[in-house]
């Protein structure tokens, strides 16, 4: 895969903002909690996505991120979510990294907080984009499954360009 051609610096935010466990009130319904804490990442990827330039609408855009993650969750757990979408808002396929070093709420399957996301979105007019789209998922799971010294890694880079050259790396 060619990851530098697609992940830049400024397409990886080192610390989530939002999402932390910590931030659910208890006074409230913790599963609507928990929801509003993961739709608040969503957020926060959605602006990651738009910052890379190649998002047409980000209104747009955040709608359909949202309504795919509403779906199901793209968390895989051992503290791992690929967020992804295919969207007439992109103009090319887009690939972003976020970290959380203690983790955020994002309904992972073994209940553990998410401290890596690889967003992906590609426009589903585009066939080459789609099945580029594919092969990253491919991609990021062969990587990544079983491979906790690669998230270990990721986790304790100094900077966006050591995760990006750790990731061109691995091609």
């Amino acid at each position: 895969m060619q990851v530098h051609r697609y992940l830049k610096a400024e397409h990886v935010q080192l610390g989530l903002m939002h999402g932390h466990l910590d931030e659910i009130d208890p006074e409230k319904d913790e599963a609507r909690e928990r929801l509003r804490l993961k739709e608040e990442v969503i957020g926060e990827l959605t602006d990651l996505f738009v910052k890379t330039g190649h998002i047409r609408n980000r209104s747009k855009f955040h709608h359909d991120f949202l309504s795919r993650e509403r779906k199901a969750t793209t968390a895989i757990g051992h503290g791992l979510a690929v967020p992804h979408v295919r969207s007439m808002q992109p103009k090319q396929l887009v690939l972003i990294v976020a970290r959380s070093r203690d983790g955020v709420e994002f309904a992972a399957p073994d209940d553990r907080p998410v401290r890596l996301f690889f967003g992906l979105a590609a426009p589903t007019y585009d066939e080459k984009a789609t099945k580029e789209f594919l092969l990253f998922y491919q991609w990021i799971g062969r990587h990544f499954r079983d491979s906790d010294w690669l998230l270990e890694a990721v986790l304790d880079a100094k900077d966006e360009h050591e995760i990006v050259n750790l990731l061109a790396g691995l091609e």
